[in-house]
């Protein structure tokens, strides 16, 4: 990206303003700083430590066996301070614990990361996601008890990963977190407005411009969001409109786990970035058919947050989508030529 340019094609200031098709937040893109590729070629840092407690735990030998682990049963608790100050609460505001936090691990010895694992292993890595949040959240109660279950599979110390061992984390958490909330509230306002869901809309223009597109297949669409919040951030939407991921067969897990690895070997055209991926679906319970629609979001961990963004919440990406899509994109067709 030439230094005063921008990607699409006129001249604009230091930050460009975008606002979230979805949320309505607003974050800013870096138009006037020069592209340069090795800055943000960050190595995923090893987890501190050799010894593996998920390699010593496993005593089944079957080569994709997947175990789930409960590190917490009582991994929340909700404290109401809406009527008292932080110096004034005591243990009558804190509620029954409530909320898990389980990790779903592969077999012993698997420590590579979820793009290089075989389908198998991979597919069944998904299967018992799908099949967890299911059993999680068949103990909610919506409206008085909501869950939410939030899948994160984390790469890179930087990322927050806690193991070397190839795993995906799942949170009981006993409310729809504040983004998921938002996107549940744009989308149906999109839906009210327009009478279409808001992310078959964005994968269909995204498909359809290109410049923001880093690949689509038979079942998904993949594509830097124009107002993304974090440089290379891509977003996975599948083509049949759904809500609620723990719905899916496994014709459709398997398309997932495709699309996914070829996503992910998409970031190594940044070299072995960090990253988070994590899933967005309908709380448990709740009947979102028309206005939600299921997806991931993947996040490379390339920088640190800041002062900016903390002082205002704004997000700032300093890679613009259009030139992010273009890099993963060039790097997926070399790997296909070759």
């Amino acid at each position: 990206m030439r230094r005063g340019g921008h990607p699409l094609g006129y001249d604009a200031g230091v930050f460009e303003l975008r606002r979230d098709p979805v949320t309505g937040w607003w974050s800013a893109i870096v138009t006037d700083r020069g592209f340069e590729h090795s800055s943000f070629a960050v190595q995923a840092a090893p987890v501190e430590g050799t010894h593996c407690r998920h390699c010593d735990e496993d005593t089944d030998a079957g080569e994709d066996h997947v175990r789930r682990v409960t590190l917490r049963s009582d991994a929340f608790h909700r404290i109401d301070s809406s009527k008292e100050t932080a110096a004034q609460l005591s243990i009558s505001e804190v509620e029954t614990s409530s909320g898990s936090w389980d990790i779903l691990v592969a077999p012993r010895d698997h420590h590579e990361r979820l793009a290089d694992a075989r389908p198998q292993l991979a597919e069944r890595l998904l299967r018992s996601m799908r099949d967890a949040m299911r059993e999680l959240g068949s103990r909610a109660a919506p409206p008085d008890d909501p869950i939410y279950v939030q899948a994160v599979q984390s790469y890179g110390r930087q990322a927050g990963s806690r193991s070397q061992h190839l795993n995906i984390e799942l949170y009981a958490i006993p409310q729809v977190p504040h983004r998921v909330a938002e996107e549940i509230g744009g989308g149906a306002r999109h839906t009210i407005k327009s009478r279409n869901c808001v992310w078959c809309g964005l994968m269909a223009t995204e498909e359809e411009l290109g410049e923001r597109l880093v690949l689509a297949d038979e079942r998904f669409v993949v594509f830097a969001p124009a107002a993304s919040r974090s440089a290379f951030e891509l977003m996975v939407v599948p083509r049949q409109h759904a809500a609620d991921f723990t719905a899916v067969d496994d014709e459709a897990i398997a398309a997932c786990r495709a699309t996914l690895q070829r996503a992910l070997a998409a970031l190594d055209a940044l070299g072995d970035p960090p990253y988070n991926l994590f899933l967005h679906t309908a709380p448990a319970g709740e009947r979102l058919d028309q206005t939600f629609h299921w997806h991931w979001e993947l996040h490379p961990r390339l920088r640190v947050i800041a002062g900016l963004e903390r002082a205002t919440a704004l997000a700032v990406n300093p890679a613009a989508p259009e030139y992010a899509a273009e890099v993963l994109r060039q790097h997926l067709h070399r790997s296909v030529v070759v």
